[in-house]
């Protein structure tokens, strides 16, 4: 999973784009990169860590012009290291073009192995240079429907964005599973993986890009085109159950409310089950647990000390240091916990050794029951599309039925949302076009399992 920002005719690019970059870090810690339209050439840099750690005053001095776009990664596709960071840049017969892509192709090996048959290089490891490539070998007389020719071959989920000289160029792929949205600010559009980087950087919201649209901006005018023909649409349901920021807009409203909604249908469903306290796993899981309190009318009460600091920089030297990480993140606040029943909830259950470690934590704190509520189905199938879901055989609820998994968390009871209600939350009651398929195998396009 990634998160990609563009804005185009701006004196203020380069600026914008770090704070639109900042808004999005939590779609991807592991590097950033800007690429800047300066003066009919393409200047970019790309480094490892965090938007702060990456980018410096020092770079902006030299980063001038008018149209930047910009790219945070978490690798599910590539390793880790600075070769994959984006912006990737190229020169070709269409001239310079830096490019910025969140999701994953599910096509990408098959379509490399083809390539380096041809003769192609490749530079890195990461699915986004396969496209580079393609529109080397496939072009038209215009990056546009060079792009847009070249995009029917993919399959898989992706949003792109696309830098050239005089042009900022948006893409999303036939079903939609990945987001992109346009927005404006003054003379200036925007293109964002979530509306929030919009807002914050004093842009409107406009609309989403289509699924299997592309938008061309140049010269402060829009030219839409689509270049596939209409797939059923399947949004990831993902980015609203953990992903997506609360203050991100996806189906009409803000994500903090669907994910509050989830929460009250998790209390509708569990309505027969008696406990003191409701409490979540902090982020995502406090607006499910605030949802199941106004409903059940349980009171909420906060049970866990979340320690900020332990992020991907925290230093594991040694076995023994990283027994404590999961306590150092959260430590159970004891006077809140001792002798109650809590129905404690969580956005997702993967692995199940974090909510195993939790509840552990939890009743040695001194808490009487953990009554584990889950708002989304159980996790039984990887998936393909970015989001870092494991292989099945890793899957708790692959392995295990419900009961099974409840033994193995240690929980005293285990409730998962149904996905009916998932998706009537997710949708605001007007839209079921999600793509399920970590919950129900069926996925909208081709993969390579």
């Amino acid at each position: 999973m990634c998160g990609i920002f563009g804005i185009s005719d701006n004196k203020d690019a380069s600026k914008l784009t770090y704070v639109g970059l900042f808004t999005l870090q939590h779609r991807g810690q592991e590097s950033a990169g800007m690429a800047v339209d300066s003066k009919d050439s393409i200047h970019y840099y790309n480094g490892m860590g965090l938007v702060s750690e990456v980018f410096s005053n020092d770079m902006f001095q030299s980063f001038h012009g008018l149209t930047a776009i910009g790219h945070v990664r978490y690798s599910t596709t590539g390793s880790s290291n600075v070769n994959n960071a984006q912006p990737l840049f190229f020169n070709s017969y269409l001239g310079q073009t830096a490019i910025a892509h969140n999701g994953n192709l599910t096509n990408a090996s098959a379509l490399r192995a083809q390539l380096q048959k041809q003769g192609a290089i490749f530079q890195t490891s990461t699915d986004s240079e396969v496209i580079i490539h393609l529109m080397a070998k496939y072009h038209r007389s215009n990056i546009e429907d060079t792009i847009a020719d070249n995009l029917n071959k993919l399959e898989g989920a992706y949003s792109f964005l696309f830098l050239s000289p005089g042009k900022m160029i948006g893409a999303r792929d036939p079903n939609g599973i990945r987001p992109l949205v346009l927005g404006k600010r003054g003379k200036s559009y925007i293109l964002s993986s979530e509306t929030c980087a919009i807002e914050v950087v004093g842009g409107k919201i406009i609309r989403e890009i289509e699924p299997g649209e592309i938008v061309v901006i140049e010269k402060e005018k829009l030219k839409f085109k689509k270049f596939a023909k209409p797939r059923k649409t399947a949004k990831c349901i993902f980015e609203q159950v953990y992903f997506a920021r609360p203050d991100s807009v996806f189906s009409g409203r803000t994500v903090q409310l669907a994910r509050y909604e989830i929460g009250r249908l998790l209390a509708v469903e569990m309505k027969d089950i008696k406990a003191d306290i409701v409490s979540g796993v902090p982020d995502s899981g406090t607006a499910y647990a605030l949802g199941f309190a106004k409903e059940s009318g349980l009171p909420y009460q906060t049970v866990f000390m979340r320690n900020r600091y332990t992020g991907r920089s925290f230093i594991q030297p040694d076995q023994k240091i990283r027994e404590f990480t999961a306590h150092l993140k959260l430590a159970p606040i004891r006077d809140a916990i001792k002798g109650k029943t809590i129905i404690l909830i969580d956005d997702s259950l993967v692995r199940g050794t974090t909510s195993k470690k939790i509840i552990k934590n939890l009743k040695k704190s001194g808490a009487k029951k953990i009554i584990m509520a889950i708002g989304s189905p159980p996790i039984t199938n990887s998936c393909y599309y970015g989001i870092d879901t494991p292989t099945k055989k890793e899957l708790i609820a692959a392995k295990f039925k419900i009961e099974g998994i409840r033994k193995f968390i240690d929980a005293d009871a285990l409730h998962y949302l149904s996905l009916s209600n998932l998706i009537k939350a997710c949708g605001n009651n007007r839209d079921k076009d999600f793509c399920t398929a970590c919950f129900t195998g069926k996925y909208p396009t081709k993969t390579e399992k």
